[in-house]
């Protein structure tokens, strides 16, 4: 990855153009924002009304001055926000990826379709299914990859006790999702989950995960004695134990672990085939400008900088075709390797 400054250099027509575009969409904002003006006195209207006791009046003003809020908001004041992020997107940060990362695709609006994303065998059903900011390309070793954000929920009909019926929104899945293509091929599948069981409970949770992945049809807990660090926050799951040892090398699993904390959050992984699945949940939305900051400001830049190098860091570290044949041979052997969260990773995507 090149370096900052450079890339500064090289976009810089770009961030000029969508600096006036940011600076040109506050002001909107700030003629929009006078629409609140009419709500707002409504609202101290409404306040008069309740303290003069007049209550049916106040109701009535208090959810008009609510709604007009809502529909300055909606559709005077956001609409100019959401533009300049999808004008950002589309010129200066894809400009910043083309820089950055010469051979990669980038497309702000497509994102992984639910093919893959239920191929990962990773999640149960769901009833809607979004995202954004694609990328797509190689490693300097050959794995290509494909990656971007989604957002998947399932809706739920619960009751409210008065015998009616209430529907919500519940999350499945909501952060980067990778899709890796790698040499090795597995015939089966295997699972690499978050292990909350054995977090919580210690060695009783080695029963429940039997329990659980009976009941899921994920076959068989494989446990790696050898990689006590790994097992307390990783349960492996797969029919071909033999299997499990020849994709899982060590450094492999000191990747997944120092991903673990890198991103600080559970992440889940499938090998079926020659793909690799990564589930990456995470509450931050990446690649997203904060309009209140100049684009030629280095926060931004340095932060977007931040962002790429730590998704392609996923990219790289679970690459597969860099691992020696010694790795292989050394978990086989029966060897411990020595788990370190706060390791360092020789990484040509790292800062």
């Amino acid at each position: 990855m090149k370096k900052l400054s450079d890339i500064r250099r090289q976009i810089n027509p770009c961030l000029r153009k969508i600096e006036q575009e940011r600076q040109d969409t506050l002001a909107n904002i700030k003629k929009a924002k006078k629409w609140y003006l009419l709500p707002i006195l409504l609202l101290l209207l409404a306040i008069v009304s309740f303290a003069a006791n007049k209550i049916p009046l106040g109701i009535g003003l208090l959810f008009v001055s609510i709604v007009g809020l809502i529909v300055v908001a909606v559709f005077k004041v956001s609409p100019y926000q959401t533009n300049y992020i999808s004008n950002f997107k589309k010129g200066a940060f894809s400009t910043f990826v083309e820089a950055s990362y010469p051979q990669v695709y980038y497309a702000p609006d497509n994102y992984l379709p639910s093919s893959l994303f239920d191929k990962s065998k990773l999640f149960g059903s769901y009833d809607s299914y979004s995202g954004e900011d694609y990328f797509e390309g190689k490693t300097e070793g050959g794995c290509s990859f494909k990656f971007s954000e989604l957002h998947v929920t399932k809706t739920e009909v619960t009751s409210n006790g008065d015998g009616g019926v209430e529907t919500s929104a519940r999350t499945i899945f909501d952060g980067l999702f990778f899709v890796l293509n790698v040499p090795d091929r597995v015939s089966g599948q295997i699972q690499v989950l978050p292990d909350s069981v054995e977090n919580v409970f210690g060695k009783m949770g080695k029963i429940f995960q039997k329990k659980i992945g009976a009941f899921f049809q994920r076959s068989s807990v494989v446990y790696l004695e050898d990689h006590p660090e790994f097992e307390k926050e990783f349960v492996v799951y797969s029919k071909d134990e033999e299997e499990v040892y020849r994709i899982l090398t060590p450094n492999l699993l000191q990747a997944i672990y120092d991903l673990r904390y890198k991103w600080n959050t559970r992440l889940s992984i499938s090998f079926i085939e020659h793909q690799v699945y990564v589930a990456m949940p995470t509450s931050k939305d990446f690649f997203r400008p904060n309009i209140k900051y100049s684009v030629t400001d280095d926060t931004l830049l340095k932060e977007l900088y931040d962002e790429l190098a730590l998704c392609f860091a996923v990219v790289e570290d679970l690459s597969m075709e860099h691992q020696p044949e010694e790795s292989r041979s050394l978990l086989n052997s029966g060897q411990s390797v020595n788990f370190n969260r706060t390791k360092s990773k020789d990484n040509p995507f790292l800062l």
